[in-house]
């Protein structure tokens, strides 16, 4: 018995040494471990990848493993499947969102666009494609968004409920406009008419405060580059500018009144 303990204490003070030397970054035979450079610290490599739906595919396989009630993880599969035309796959991605979290817009965008999809492909003609309408054809109803509704009706409705949210107002007009091409106007109003209604009046702030920097950065993206309105795009630049503005000057006020210093 008395050699058993005796055993047992010697290996666990082995395990504290190796611990210790692994801490501190040396190896048993007393060499410090360096550690490896990464010789593409802004991915330029991956970026410049020969097939690159390959690699996204990698990538999602490990954050399926890793991350699986991560929205993040199911917008990354709807886009990689639809563009890999892995329909039933891209459904099953916004099943997923839908369950994490219905009221996101980026949740609501991918519900949209795969069912205007959905609706402008042909008819199944292989056993495998009538297989897959099939399956979808079971599993529709089960979306209680589009139940009795349009794409057009549940787009509105969906605005309907968020309509103090920018960035549920900015995913409304991308789906309007990907429904109707013909109403980018509509939709470029929708969001002119968001940014106006909340931006600072006569010292109010108001909600304002709720904007952040990337929610400014992604409405001047959709306005210049999907919707293509350079105007619109260049007014929303200017006033976000603003807002940024506003919010560095409260944020100032704010620090100042909290450590009781001289404005």
């Amino acid at each position: 018995m008395k050699k058993q303990r005796k055993a047992e204490r010697a290996k666990k003070e082995a395990e504290e040494k190796n611990e210790e030397s692994s801490s501190s970054g040396i190896s048993k035979s007393g060499k410090r471990h360096v550690k490896p450079v990464d010789p593409y610290p802004f991915g330029e490599k991956l970026l410049k990848t020969e097939y690159p739906l390959s690699e996204a595919t990698k990538y999602l396989k490990l954050l399926q493993k890793n991350s699986p009630d991560s929205l993040e993880t199911h917008l990354l599969s709807f886009e990689v499947n639809m563009r890999k035309q892995k329909i039933l796959l891209a459904f099953q991605a916004v099943k997923q969102l839908l369950r994490l979290d219905a009221e996101n817009p980026d949740s609501h965008r991918c519900l949209i666009k795969f069912f205007h999809k959905l609706g402008s492909m042909p008819a199944p003609l292989t056993d495998a494609e009538k297989l897959v309408w099939g399956v979808l054809e079971a599993e529709c109803p089960s979306i209680s968004q589009l139940q009795e509704k349009t794409l057009s009706e549940a787009n509105k409705v969906f605005l309907g409920k968020h309509e103090e949210s920018l960035m549920h107002i900015v995913a409304v007009a991308e789906m309007l406009y990907t429904l109707e091409q013909t109403k980018k106007l509509e939709a470029v109003k929708l969001i002119e008419d968001s940014c106006n209604k909340v931006m600072p009046m006569n010292g109010a702030f108001g909600p304002v405060l709720a904007w952040k920097l990337k929610d400014c950065i992604a409405v001047h993206k959709l306005l210049e580059k999907v919707l293509i309105d350079q105007d619109a795009a260049l007014s929303g630049k200017k006033e976000h500018l603003e807002v940024v503005q506003a919010m560095t000057m409260l944020s100032s006020v704010a620090l100042r009144s909290k450590f009781s210093l001289p404005f």
